[in-house]
């Protein structure tokens, strides 16, 4: 139940980030594209290192956040120049915190990235209403590839313990952070708010 708990203060901090960052890029008048790009790129990589920086510890060197969701729904919404600056910055400050839990949490930011992005190329291309059940499913279906990644990369064979640990977490809190969380972004992207396109 605390795990659970903690998982749900884990989301409860993103969106809370979400809204400054939101406030902050509606509010602020660039000087040029760029400039927007490079500081939402900077924006969206703090907020990774925010979540980072309050994980839910699973074993020693290794823990889990709300990292992935934040970061494959921006692939979806941002601009794709914003998306990777921010997963550059959040890969790297994952790996310099080392752990156990380094390089499959490295993966864990390529993966979640990768995942928005053909998401994004389907709706585009399929042209799809990204309707609410959409959201639902592209949020399980990046969960389901987390645990896989957490299940094949961790060192020392110890995949099987912490995909048995995140697992009930990982579907059932999660998926409905990201739906939240992409329906808000969808909204920002059709209002045209700075940095969402």
């Amino acid at each position: 139940m605390n795990n659970l708990l903690e998982f749900v203060f884990s989301a409860i901090l993103l969106l809370a980030l979400v809204s400054i960052y939101e406030f902050i890029t509606s509010s602020v008048q660039f000087t040029s594209k760029k400039q927007e790009q490079v500081l939402s790129g900077v924006g969206v990589g703090a907020i990774t290192i925010i979540l980072l920086n309050n994980p839910v510890n699973v074993s020693e060197g290794i823990f889990v956040d709300s990292r992935w969701v934040w970061l494959s729904c921006c692939a979806i919404f941002f601009n794709w120049r914003i998306v990777v600056i921010g997963g550059v910055i959040a890969a790297t400050y994952r790996y310099v915190q080392g752990g156990a839990g380094a390089f499959p949490g490295v993966m864990t930011v390529v993966v979640a990235i990768a995942i928005g992005f053909l998401w994004r190329l389907a709706l585009v291309k399929s042209q799809w209403k990204f309707k609410w059940y959409l959201h639902y499913i592209f949020a399980v279906s990046l969960e389901v590839a987390i645990l896989v990644v957490l299940y094949t990369f961790m060192p020392n064979e110890k995949g099987p313990m912490v995909v048995s640990t995140v697992i009930e977490p990982l579907l059932i809190v999660f998926p409905i952070l990201s739906t939240v969380l992409s329906l808000l972004l969808q909204h920002h992207y059709h209002k045209g708010i700075a940095a969402f396109t």
